[in-house]
């Protein structure tokens, strides 16, 4: 007996019922992978063309998440001021899977506080800055894996019992930025004080600090700047000279006594600190 053969038309027909779909899915996806190199090429050529790769210091410092290329050329304000402050009252503390970057202030530095959550922001943009208060402390915390590489002082023990120096790409920094790194030396371990010479009321600046490395770091900042200064004791730089006070008024931006701490949007101020994912 005879069996009957199906008709070309009809195992055409299904061809053409299932085919196309699978090809217009396929072109689909192709067309989807070639649009995601075209624009990871695009992307590359513009940091090339904007020169983000600027030296061998940057490129070995180069993170996932935040590159030092850009801090470089972006950041280097906010940079200098914060390595000031955690060079003064900062701390970075391991934890199991990140680092924490802590800030010790004043509950009545207002002005230092919206500065310090300011350059935090900027160098972790989008990532919360934690604030606890407990008594008349204020403690702005940041989580983050790459603290230590930013900040390469870190180490075990306390900062005056151990040698601080800074790597050579911190140096080109704070060399571009003296009046930012000065005014987070001054405003974590300085003041704007009052002295009384023959019954006369003269404003002043001062610095204190244990470590003679810092100290030495703050004066070579205010030589570079033309500030002039003279060593109170072996842990104090008095800067009491009135054109150098009124130059440090202007770099510190000295506005009178503070106001209530602000809440920010985005600035977590509670007991404790809320993590981010570092």
């Amino acid at each position: 007996m005879r069996q009957r053969r199906s008709s070309p038309c009809r195992s055409r027909a299904a061809c053409s019922m299932t085919t196309p779909l699978r090809r217009r899915t396929q072109v689909v996806k192709g067309e989807v992978c070639k649009t995601s190199m075209q624009r990871f090429e695009s992307a590359r050529r513009l940091s090339r063309l904007a020169g983000v790769a600027q030296s061998a210091e940057a490129a070995d410092l180069k993170s996932v998440q935040w590159g030092f290329e850009s801090l470089h050329q972006h950041q280097a304000a906010a940079y200098a001021y914060l390595l000031g402050m955690y060079l003064g009252d900062g701390h970075i503390a391991r934890h199991p899977r990140t680092f924490r970057l802590r800030i010790f202030l004043g509950k009545g530095q207002v002005r230092v506080i919206d500065d310090c959550v300011h350059a935090i922001r900027s160098l972790r943009p989008r990532r919360p800055v934690g604030c606890s208060v407990r008594g008349n402390c204020v403690t702005l915390s940041s989580y983050w894996s790459q603290w230590p590489v930013v900040f390469p002082q870190h180490g075990p023990g306390k900062k005056h019992l151990r040698k601080i120096e800074l790597k050579g790409w911190q140096a080109d920094i704070v060399e571009r930025m003296s009046d930012r790194f000065v005014r987070g030396c001054l405003d974590s371990d300085g003041c704007r004080h009052r002295r009384i010479v023959n019954g006369k009321n003269y404003p002043a600046y001062s610095s204190k600090n244990s470590s003679a490395d810092i100290l030495a770091l703050f004066c070579a900042a205010c030589n570079r700047i033309g500030i002039r200064y003279r060593r109170s004791n072996r842990v104090t730089i008095s800067i009491a000279r009135r054109p150098d006070v009124a130059r440090l008024d202007v770099i510190a931006g000295y506005d009178g006594p503070g106001r209530p701490i602000p809440r920010e949007p985005g600035t977590v101020t509670s007991t404790g600190d809320v993590p981010s994912n570092g």
